[in-house]
């Protein structure tokens, strides 16, 4: 069936689907059931262009990478200001996430699981990088999104960019994904640039950029808050490091399972804007 493609794209690691634009993750068996009636086969696609998500897999280590503008009216009922935000699976294991939606949510229930700070994604001055409007659509939204990928010997780096920030802010939101071709080592940079080499009238605001963590991940800081140490549900181990940005843990919640909420913790790094913008670079890394 046509849509099949996609839903092979969409799967993580554990067989279920990532959690973007009010999708929850599904039950594995059911989409097994779904490709196999519909004699999909084959590997997934590496990227989607009609909508701009990017699938950076390396052994055994799956990022889905938002790179898309948000969907044109009258298709944006379901549509979140997540632009940008990825999702990452090591082995069958869930490990950043989006927060999800919950079916049935009240107002503000919703729109606080459609606004960026429920995605791993930048955020400026708690701000939405799309307009949430009362009716359930899009207001004023990043309008230049675009991407490009490249590979080499296994390994694969993807960079994009948003313009949601460049009325309010005069920044545009850059964001470099790497994986290396061993899947142990993820890298990324998310810049606030201005427009042209413009100064940024944004300058002196505070942003953040975050990383929920699925309810199965056990995550704290060491090095004296340097770094933090990600334990997945089967012991594996990553450590997230970062510069340019302060590094804090905060509570987050997961509404990917049908009718749930579970409390989880997220990697926050913030900072504040300077008159020429500011970079931050972090990485994960298996450990």
């Amino acid at each position: 069936s046509p849509p099949s493609p996609m839903v092979r794209f969409f799967r993580l690691g554990d067989g279920g689907l990532a959690l973007f634009n009010d999708t929850d993750e599904g039950d594995p068996s059911a989409l097994d059931l779904l490709l196999a009636r519909s004699g999909a086969s084959g590997k997934p696609l590496t990227h989607a262009p009609h909508t701009g998500f990017q699938r950076l897999s390396a052994g055994g280590t799956l990022a889905l990478f938002d790179a898309g503008a948000p969907a044109a009216r009258p298709f944006d009922a379901h549509a979140h200001a997540g632009t940008l935000s990825f999702e990452l699976s090591a082995g069958k294991e869930r490990m950043i996430v989006n927060c999800g939606a919950l079916a049935g949510a009240d107002a503000d229930w919703r729109r606080a699981q459609r606004s960026p700070a429920a995605h791993p994604t930048a955020v400026v001055d708690d701000t939405n990088s799309a307009e949430l409007r009362a009716d359930g659509s899009l207001g004023a939204r990043p309008e230049k999104v675009g991407s490009t990928r490249n590979e080499a010997e296994g390994a694969i780096w993807v960079e994009a960019q948003h313009d949601g920030y460049l009325r309010g802010f005069g920044v545009v939101h850059k964001r470099r994904l790497y994986l290396a071709a061993a899947g142990n080592d993820l890298r990324g940079e998310d810049a606030f640039v201005g427009e042209g080499g413009k100064r940024v009238k944004g300058g002196g605001k505070p942003f953040a950029v975050r990383f929920h963590l699925h309810p199965g991940v056990r995550v704290s800081l060491v090095q004296n808050g340097a770094s933090a140490l990600i334990v997945l549900a089967n012991g594996q181990g990553w450590r997230f490091r970062a510069s340019g940005a302060a590094l804090s843990l905060s509570e987050s919640v997961y509404l990917g399972i049908p009718g749930q909420i579970k409390r989880i913790e997220q990697i926050v790094l913030t900072g504040t804007l300077q008159p020429d913008g500011a970079i931050v670079k972090w990485g994960l890394t298996r450990v």
